[in-house]
């Protein structure tokens, strides 16, 4: 996903910084990295568990936030717009307004575009007409305030790339799916926020998930307890095993266990709605994600290697995952001592 969004997605951004992308273009784009993501080849392809849009979404929205290079493409263009109009005395600007001058269409009255003179600025100047239709209108985007030019996004601020994508988004794109926003936490790993989003949503190869997706299982059932059909909800939740595991880990963290949560899911919102300030949570929700991620790697020693890891070892793990994350990602200063007993006092 790293290499997706930060190499892929930017390989071609200055390109994207002066150009409006032919849609035929921004598809080709868009298809290298889905077969990367994807992993598509000539000898064949890995299953698909999450739709490309959900991966594009921004992950305050509910996605992944690899992010759209149309999006990407336009908001490098409405740059110039704000950067035209906060820097009029610059030679480059004189020169565009003095070639574009005289420009009789309302549409482009913030910048001077002339449609008869091809080149780089009439497709800057086409970006208006684009976002028109879907409901985007430029001059009431670009605000003038103390003698600088801001954007108008749910708050009138200084304009960036990162806000104007956003909008554009917001504006192009659906919802997420099930109204469902993940919690990403920046002190986990990002494998780890990976694997918790696609649990929270049902998008794990567990048995009966591939057997829904065509794939021969011969035996559905859980490989460490054995007592139902292996779905998300039981692998993170319903399994003996793991109930045991948040039990434990509960319990060390002093919150009461939620015996009348059913699902993961009612389980995450059981632990976001928990009393204490803001740090307090974060490091809560770094166990809890460290839980997740153990939990998982258990699962797939038993289901691949029939070796069983007992509940204890898995805590003892939890403990010191989220421990060195949070120390290592953070700017707590934790002791390990009080950590073992999960004192911190400070943080409430």
């Amino acid at each position: 996903m790293t290499l997706a969004k930060s190499v892929l997605g930017s390989l071609p951004s200055y390109f994207l910084s002066l150009f409006a992308a032919p849609k035929g273009v921004i598809e080709k784009l868009e298809k290298i990295r889905r077969n990367f993501v994807w992993g598509n080849s000539n000898s064949g392809h890995k299953m698909r568990w999450i739709r490309w849009e959900l991966l594009s979404k921004a992950k305050r929205k509910g996605g992944m936030g690899l992010g759209a290079i149309n999006n990407f493409n336009l908001a490098m263009l409405v740059k110039w717009w704000w950067k035209f109009l906060s820097n009029p005395n610059d030679l480059w600007a004189k020169v565009v307004g003095a070639i574009h001058s005289g420009n009789p269409n309302s549409s482009f009255s913030l910048i001077p575009v002339k449609k008869t003179i091809a080149g780089v600025w009439k497709g800057i100047g086409s970006v208006a007409s684009t976002l028109q239709k879907y409901g985007i209108n430029l001059k009431d985007k670009f605000v003038q305030s103390g003698g600088r030019w801001l954007w108008h996004s749910t708050d009138v601020e200084e304009f960036s790339v990162k806000l104007a994508r956003m909008d554009f988004e917001l504006a192009f794109g659906s919802l997420a799916e099930d109204n469902f926003v993940f919690k990403w936490i920046n002190w986990v790993p990002p494998k780890v926020n990976y694997l918790v989003w696609r649990a929270l949503m049902g998008k794990i190869a567990s048995r009966t998930g591939l057997i829904r997706r065509g794939v021969s299982v011969l035996d559905s059932s859980c490989p460490r307890c054995g007592l139902s059909s292996e779905d998300h909800n039981h692998i993170f939740f319903s399994c003996l095993w793991s109930r045991s595991i948040w039990w434990s880990i509960l319990t060390w963290m002093r919150i009461s266990f939620p015996m009348w949560v059913s699902s993961i899911k009612e389980l995450f919102d059981f632990l976001l709605n928990q009393p204490g300030s803001f740090l307090w949570k974060k490091v809560m929700l770094s166990v809890a994600s460290a839980t997740f991620w153990r939990i998982w790697k258990a699962r797939n020693e038993k289901a691949f290697e029939d070796r069983f890891i007992p509940v204890l070892n898995s805590v003892d793990h939890i403990k010191e995952d989220a421990f060195l994350w949070v120390t290592n990602r953070s700017n707590l200063n934790l002791d390990w001592d009080k950590w073992r007993l999960f004192d911190l006092v400070g943080l409430m």
